[in-house]
């Protein structure tokens, strides 16, 4: 196998994007007014807070809807901060391409999941409009090319979660630009830049799999009726680490302990289900050799 890593991201905010090719408030999109009647089921934005607000009953109200839950639902990002909110299943999405530009410091490591499009590049500038330092280019194609027949009329098979964990943290005062292209109806769920955090080795059976939140009821006569709901990624792992760097990775796993972070078993080309977003459930580090040690850890998706 190969190293595992961790991501721990930083918590974008409104001083750190510099700029977005997805417009706020975005097509469709209505600001809020105040002292406006709004009916029972109609849909508003805050730029303030970048969230989305649903009308509970007919009404006006002089009270922002972020103050005012009696008459509106909190319903979710906006489309241009839904990659940025830190949860799994709402998207940023646009008609062919998603470019933003971010100052968040030094940072060594990308994770960009929920994708749909054909690139995903990052390039980093020593400072704005500065030199470039970085770039890298990923090509979001998963399909797997095993004779001359599918290199011609396989079907194109969208790789969803990405990672970028070699990008130099010293530029603490740069300009990161991400850009999602693809030919038509771009998305991405989830985009998260951080620190990345060297755990160890993974060793060869770890497991991945997912839980399922559909629900499935058996009738009378044995029929089942299915309600089909979302899923999250989960898996366990060993990771063999050094033995010097006991003490360090067990202070920076409690750490993150409530962080959402994205953990990284393997980045290897195919391997992408080792890819995880969310919280280790637990974690033990089995002192057993002289030079290294053995890290358990079960790890929940969002």
């Amino acid at each position: 196998m190969s190293g595992m890593k961790i991501i721990k991201p930083t918590v974008i905010t409104d001083a750190m994007l510099v700029s977005s090719s997805v417009p706020e408030p975005d097509a469709g999109e209505e600001v809020w007014v105040a002292s406006k009647a709004y009916a029972a089921g109609n849909v508003v934005i805050r730029t303030t807070t970048h969230r989305k607000y649903e009308r509970k009953v007919a009404g006006t109200s002089s009270t922002a809807p972020e103050s005012d839950p009696t008459n509106w639902f909190d319903i979710g990002p906006t489309n241009r901060w839904a990659m940025f909110d830190r949860k799994v299943g709402t998207t940023t999405t646009a008609a062919t391409s998603v470019v933003v530009a971010l100052r968040v410091g030094g940072v060594s490591g990308i994770g960009a999941l929920e994708l749909t499009g054909r690139e995903l590049k990052a390039t980093l500038r020593d400072a704005p409009g500065g030199a470039i330092v970085y770039t890298k280019t990923i090509v979001l194609d998963g399909t797997i090319i095993e004779s001359v027949y599918e290199w011609f009329f396989a079907d194109f098979e969208q790789q969803t979660d990405a990672v970028m964990i070699d990008l130099p943290q010293h530029f603490t005062n740069g300009e990161l630009t991400i850009e999602l292209t693809g030919t038509s109806g771009v998305e991405i769920g989830v985009l998260q830049a951080g620190q990345v955090i060297e755990v160890g080795m993974t060793k060869k059976g770890a497991s991945v799999g997912i839980t399922d939140f559909s629900k499935k009821e058996r009738d009378v006569f044995g029929n089942f009726d299915i309600l089909e709901r979302t899923w999250s990624k989960n898996s366990s792992m060993q990771v063999l680490t050094d033995a010097r760097d006991f003490n360090k990775i067990y202070r920076r796993l409690a750490s993150i302990r409530a962080v959402p972070c994205i953990y990284i078993g393997t980045d290897r080309v195919g391997f992408e289900p080792m890819i995880t977003y969310g919280f280790y459930k637990d974690f033990g580090i089995t002192v057993d050799y002289e030079h290294s040690h053995l890290l358990n850890i079960e790890i929940e998706g969002l």
